[in-house]
């Protein structure tokens, strides 16, 4: 990706200043006097005093508890974000208050972007849920696949027309997006992330790569809703919100910490795909709820911060006899699994009707809402997942995606 060079205006005026009035200052004795060099002179000490960059060592860097995936830089008038700060191909954003759209900054920028964008562009269901919790969701002028909304709110906003369809599939349409002219637009860092980068970068459209999938805590994916506050000029409530879910998770975190190796139950997760089984890594978000919320998985010492691709021999092997099957994807009754992969008999769970799946909260369209507000709410997955393990640790919680699966 091709970053534009922001000139560091502050250094070149001086420089330039210093030439000027070292060379053919109107006030150097023995010099000419010339009207249109004390003009020049002027303007060019003006400018000079106005134009002075700021620099990334003068902003105050807000602390982020949990997400390494983006730095938030604040300065007077203006906030810097910095998406994928560990990573080489890390991108900066200038989001400016009124009156700060012409300010200088001293590095590589790769766009600038009203804070509290009047039409935003999003392309994942996670995302969306930052707008109905922010209380943003007229700023959302389009999104693909349309069918996966569950939230109400979006959904009210696109049965009367207000958000445009970008079609289906991975890519979303281009020239629509163009033809829309958003503030910003927000993708998901996977795919073809980069190359739908690349090309509305050259329509001067600021792209938002989204990473929070690959953040390892469940909280470090909540708080990219603190991202979004920036953009949406939303701070404090985005604080606000990130905060009640971090008290609600930490607190269900307590009921189940301390609860010794030999009690927790064991835990298989995931299901066949073309013979091969998907299944969450030991250092990813799910893997890391099962263990908070006292559960063994059986999984843990597969490394990885995403899916785990096994064969069925492997996962038959070592999760045979499993206390529970959690996450076994949108299965609507064991019936079903059974007529789909004859296999899934072989496990213990099956039998023993210890078998959950996400599929409790479903959007008119069919949308699952998991996938949409889940991310941003782990501690309703936690919580779930506790009353799965241990009903006594979680007694007054109601279930809010996961459910168990009949005949």
């Amino acid at each position: 990706m091709q970053k534009n060079k922001v000139l560091d205006l502050g250094n070149t005026m001086v420089y330039f200043g210093f030439k000027l009035r070292s060379q053919m200052s109107p006030f150097k004795p023995g010099s000419v006097f010339n009207p249109f060099i004390i003009l020049l002179w002027a303007m060019f000490a003006a400018c000079n005093e106005k134009q002075a960059a700021t620099d990334l060592s003068s902003l105050e860097k807000i602390p982020m508890a949990y997400a390494e995936g983006f730095a938030i830089y604040k300065g007077s008038g203006f906030y810097l974000l910095e998406i994928g700060p560990n990573r080489p191909n890390k991108s900066r954003f200038l989001v400016h208050k009124s009156g700060k759209e012409n300010m200088a900054f001293a590095g590589e920028i790769d766009g600038y972007i009203p804070e509290g964008g009047r039409k935003v562009i999003l392309t994942a269901t996670p995302q969306l849920p930052h707008l109905t919790y922010l209380k943003a969701v007229e700023h959302l002028v389009a999104f693909p696949n349309l069918d996966l909304v569950s939230s109400p709110e979006i959904r009210e906003s696109i049965d009367g027309k207000k958000i445009a369809d970008l079609g289906k599939g991975a890519s979303p349409d281009l020239e629509k997006i163009v033809s829309l002219d958003p503030d910003w637009l927000m993708v998901s860092d996977f795919g073809s992330a980069a190359q739908l980068e690349e090309r509305l970068q050259a329509a001067n459209i600021p792209v938002i790569v989204n990473g929070e999938f690959l953040e390892k805590h469940p909280l470090g994916r909540s708080e990219w809703i603190k991202l979004s506050g920036v953009l949406l000029g939303k701070t404090a409530l985005a604080d606000s919100v990130f905060a009640q879910i971090e008290q609600n998770y930490l607190a269900a975190l307590a009921k189940t910490r301390d609860i010794p190796a030999g009690e927790r139950p064991s835990v298989l997760s995931g299901t066949l795909y073309k013979d091969v089984w998907y299944a969450p890594a030991k250092d990813s978000w799910a893997a890391r709820i099962i263990q908070d919320a006292g559960g063994h998985y059986l999984f843990d010492e597969q490394d990885g911060t995403g899916s785990l691709t096994l064969n069925y021999e492997f996962v038959l092997e070592n999760a045979r006899d499993a206390n529970y099957w959690i996450g076994a994807a949108d299965f609507r009754s064991l019936d079903h699994m059974l007529a789909e992969n004859p296999k899934y008999g072989n496990f213990a769970a099956l039998k023993n009707k210890q078998v959950y799946t996400y599929t409790l909260k479903q959007g008119e369209t069919g949308g699952l809402m998991y996938f949409e507000e889940g991310y941003l709410r782990p501690d309703w997955v936690l919580l779930d997942m506790i009353k799965i393990l241990h009903p006594s640790k979680a007694a007054t919680h109601d279930f809010q995606y996961f459910q168990p699966l009949d005949e």
